[in-house]
């Protein structure tokens, strides 16, 4: 061979791509007579069991077919990635992920003619005048002469996109004739009421909704809120103004130059360019009318509260810590919007209530450009979505998220919560210590449903009406990071909802009880991923680390790094009652510790019952390194491959059974 053919020969070979993750799969299941086709949910027997309503489009994508989820949340995470400080766009994606697809852009930006206007000659003028003839504002037009250029544009900019944006609520809401009263029962809705009748309420109304027009109106305005945010940037923190006015649908403050407190009151809008400043339950949709709810702040060490008293006192400390965990709080939105941008400073976010990017029939933005921040919540936060999408979008510092109950990005039905932190050292802690939530499983440790979490209403035992649950994403994007929760969280789907977890860089440390880190229970989808670092990994109690439960898939999948793992029972690779557990570590010296089912293993079915003929599996893939295993675990080790037989049914895809496979 002539060295020009060598080197042709050479640049073939090195051509190759690296073996993907689909090929790994379709020869480890091979080691039990299975491929990634065989290895799914068999219908015949799943009809049985489900029951939902509301599935979203994620969802019915990852369940029908586990083995290419990698692909489709590394698919969705390469739209996410170029999308900092654009939250509008994230929140856009949100409603994708869940099956309500829009495309505002695709022809050009659809508030062009809105930025015309208020960038042109007398444009807050104009507006104020578009308003005052469409009833919205009554007496004489506001003196605006002492408001700077930058902050006048913004804020026509935002009321002008308001008031064509209110025609895609209108529309999304027009099959209901009493959304007062609707508006009302969401406000005080109990989720432990199980009263027939309201659920029915409840359910009908749900159904009544378009979501498709309640998204468009959201990218809407979610884009003039960028582009405002950009226009006032220019003005000094230290130019005084103040310009106070009242509309129909809420108050008008624009100011700047000094600290201010913000009342908690019905406000449409409030621009802030200087000092650090207090906010009392805003923004929020506090009423049906006050459907739009938006606060930009550019400078300063800002509060973002509930209650005066939270400047000094934790969620975990306040004794009124439950009696309003129904009302709209801080970056609230109920069947609405409330948009929230602070741009600089460490800043303080904390609330009894739901907030800090929480969605009701509505959708909700967070977006805090940069500094050290803590956000303190109780439930039903810190991106928390039902029936709507919220956005909590973090760019830069060192951040602390603390919460109680489905906090950190979680979806109820219709819902998708996405939590984005760009970079910088965080913690993420669901409390575990104040017990307000006891789990059934264990009394000693809280419900989280956290930092990752899909989750919806299971109702087989109460009235036969469950409801699919939603999507909850967590996604850090460097840094070394912690994650702390009880019970539900780090990448956790339950009843038909997706939970995933994506951490970028960094190493980090996950602790969690029971159904954790990649872990799912009833027809669900929990999803854990990190790709960097030297990580370790604890799950205290039972199903973890890639566990799947009840027709649920759980995967954990570990790029690279030399990690640790603190195992319990069903975990690293493990199937229960039906469900698929997958482990994944690509690389690195790791280090295993665990006993139980773990490590590639499935638990028997119920003999004499239907899930005797369905399948259980548990599949540990270790790709590279050496590894420690326990000296318990036989089978085990280095180099080893094998099937782990729990139940041999007729064929391979109606047993249950487990694949170790340690290249």
């Amino acid at each position: 061979m002539n060295a020009l053919a060598m080197l042709c020969s050479l640049a073939v070979i090195t051509a190759q791509p690296a073996p993907s993750l689909d090929n790994e799969f379709t020869v480890a299941l091979g080691t039990a007579g299975l491929s990634p086709a065989m290895a799914t949910y068999d219908k015949n027997l799943l009809r049985f069991f489900e029951q939902s309503q509301f599935r979203t489009a994620l969802f019915s994508s990852m369940h029908e077919n586990p083995w290419r989820s990698p692909f489709l949340v590394e698919a969705w995470r390469k739209q996410i990635d170029p999308l900092a400080g654009k939250p509008a766009d994230t929140l856009s994606l949100g409603g994708r992920m869940i099956g309500w697809g829009i495309r505002r852009s695709l022809l050009g930006n659809p508030i062009a003619a809105s930025v015309e206007i208020a960038k042109g000659p007398q444009g807050f003028r104009k507006t104020m005048q578009r308003m005052q003839a469409e009833g919205l504002f009554r007496g004489d037009l506001p003196d605006e002469s002492k408001v700077p250029q930058e902050v006048r544009q913004a804020a026509a900019l935002i009321l002008d996109v308001a008031m064509e944006s209110i025609r895609y609520r209108r529309a999304a809401f027009s099959n209901s004739q009493q959304l007062a009263l609707e508006f009302d029962r969401f406000m005080k809705m109990d989720p432990e009421n199980d009263e027939p009748l309201d659920v029915r309420r409840q359910i009908e109304f749900m159904e009544s909704v378009d979501p498709l027009f309640l998204s468009a109106g959201a990218y809407d305005l979610g884009l003039a809120v960028q582009e405002a945010s950009v226009l006032i940037q220019a003005v000094s923190p230290e130019t005084k103004f103040d310009l106070r006015f009242e509309t129909a649908w809420g108050w008008v403050v624009l100011t700047g130059g000094s600290n201010s407190e913000h009342v908690d009151r019905q406000t449409l809008l409030i621009l802030d360019t200087g000092g650090s400043d207090t906010y009392l339950n805003l923004p929020n949709n506090r009423a049906v009318n006050n459907w739009c709810s938006v606060v930009i702040d550019t400078v300063g060490d800002d509060r973002y509260l509930s209650s005066k008293a939270l400047a000094q006192q934790t969620v975990d400390q306040s004794p009124q810590r439950s009696a309003e965990r129904f009302l709209p709080g801080p970056a609230s939105a109920l069947f609405g919007y409330a948009f929230l941008t602070d741009l600089a400073g460490n800043d303080l976010y904390r609330s009894l209530r739901p907030g800090l990017a929480s969605a009701t029939m509505g959708m909700a933005i967070l977006f805090d450009r940069e500094g050290d921040d803590t956000y303190d919540a109780y439930t039903n936060s810190q991106a928390y979505a039902m029936f709507g999408v919220a956005v909590l979008e973090d760019g830069a510092g060192k951040d602390r998220y603390e919460g109680f109950n489905q906090v950190q990005g979680v979806g109820q039905t219709s819902g998708c919560g996405i939590l984005l932190d760009r970079s910088g050292n965080d913690s993420y802690l669901a409390n575990n210590v104040v017990l307000d939530f006891p789990s059934p499983q264990s009394k000693d440790h809280n419900v989280s449903m956290a930092q990752g979490a899909g989750n919806g209403r299971r109702a087989d035992y109460l009235d036969g009406h469950s409801l699919s649950g939603g999507i909850g994403l967590l996604m850090d994007q460097s840094g070394d990071d912690q994650y702390s929760c009880g019970v539900f969280g780090q990448g956790v789907g339950y009843w038909e909802g997706v939970g995933l977890l994506l951490d970028s860089a960094g190493s980090d440390r996950y602790l969690g009880q029971w159904y954790v880190q990649g872990a799912s229970a009833h027809f669900a989808v929990g999803y854990l991923e990190d790709q960097d670092g030297n990580d370790a990994y604890a799950g205290r109690m039972n199903m973890a680390q890639g566990a799947g439960h009840d027709f649920g898939t759980g995967m954990l999948l570990d790029r690279q790094g030399d990690d640790q793992y603190e195992a319990p029972n069903l975990s690293l690779g493990a199937g229960n009652s039906n469900g698929i557990g997958v482990f994944v570590d690509f690389l690195g010296n790791d280090r295993y510790d665990g006993s139980g089912l773990t490590l590639g293993q499935a638990a028997e079915a119920l003999k004499g019952s239907l899930r005797e003929r369905g399948l259980a599996l548990g599949v540990f893939m270790d790709l590279g390194g050496s590894d420690t295993y326990p000296a318990a675990t036989s089978w085990a080790k280095n180099g080893n491959r094998q099937a782990n037989w729990k139940d041999r049914g007729p064929t391979a895809t109606e047993s249950q059974l487990g694949v170790f496979w340690d290249r």
